[in-house]
């Protein structure tokens, strides 16, 4: 009897294992289509259009508005399900190209939970266009109030000041390894079956450099914000794109970023196809 339900157990964990690389790719697909998305905002942003909000969910709102936006957000909700759906298998069966050691599983698991709660997200919005029920599209907040929040609960902590300040400068000192890591040392390639120096391998390097320096933004921000001690100085990420453009440097660097996002996006996509396993 235990052997007979160890055996059935076996063959789940074959049969999610079959299902698992063609889930992971379709995900991929949805994660691409979302950062191209974001990368297009970001440029809109650039091009003087303030009003789309350069987060996952301004992209989703902004894909609601489109023609076929229904049949859009239909296809962009079963992806990210199956973005979710892949990590949490992950999670379970480790990953084949990305590791499987205890720290990998619980990274998958974060992970998953995350784009669960994204897929949720726009699970409702999709609900909400086909049935005229509430508000077509999502919120398109550029992050700035959630920051905010968090640096004005940091202030009214002990030393908050400064908290508020290392938190800024922990964004800033991760903008700088995840650069060094992906942009400079490639370890993203290693996930890929094209062959090195590839156009798929310049596009990852040009992205995760995009959003490095969108991490390092934000991170300014917050230091900034310690040095006044005001949390309304703080910014979220689309808020941070959005101030850079009120100056002539700024508005460089924001063009760098916004079309670096865009690459970062069509490189995921990209992944879809060429990254050696999923």
């Amino acid at each position: 009897m235990v052997d007979a339900a160890g055996a059935a157990g076996e063959a789940v964990v074959e049969k999610a294992r079959d299902w698992k690389d063609p889930i992971g790719r379709v995900g991929l697909v949805g994660q691409g289509v979302l950062a191209t998305i974001i990368g297009l905002l970001a440029i809109r942003i650039a091009m003087g259009e303030k009003d789309d909000a350069a987060t996952n969910e301004g992209a989703v709102a902004w894909l609601a508005q489109q023609p076929l936006g229904k049949f859009l957000l239909v296809a962009l909700t079963v992806a990210l399900f199956a973005l979710a759906l892949w990590r949490f298998l992950c999670a379970l069966m480790g990953d084949p190209v990305e590791g499987s050691e205890p720290k990998d599983r619980i990274k998958y698991a974060v992970l998953g939970v995350v784009y669960l709660l994204l897929a949720i997200a726009t699970l409702g919005v999709t609900i909400a266009n086909w049935t005229g029920s509430g508000e077509s599209a999502g919120s398109q907040e550029s992050g700035d109030e959630s920051s905010q929040k968090a640096a004005s609960t940091l202030f009214d902590a002990p030393a908050g000041r400064w908290l508020v300040g290392i938190l800024g400068v922990a964004l800033i000192g991760y903008a700088g390894f995840n650069f060094y890591k992906q942009a400079v040392k490639k370890k993203f390639a290693e996930r890929l079956g094209s062959s090195k120096g590839s156009w798929v391998e310049r596009l990852g390097q040009v992205g995760y450099a995009a959003q490095s320096l969108v991490y390092a933004v934000v991170g300014y921000f917050f230091v900034q914000a310690a040095i006044a001690f005001k949390s309304s100085t703080a910014k979220g990420p689309s808020g941070a794109l959005i101030e850079l453009a009120d100056t002539t440097a700024g508005k460089v660097l924001l063009w760098v970023i916004a079309i670096g996002l865009f690459a970062y996006g069509v490189f995921c996509i990209a992944e879809a196809k060429y990254r050696k396993a999923a």
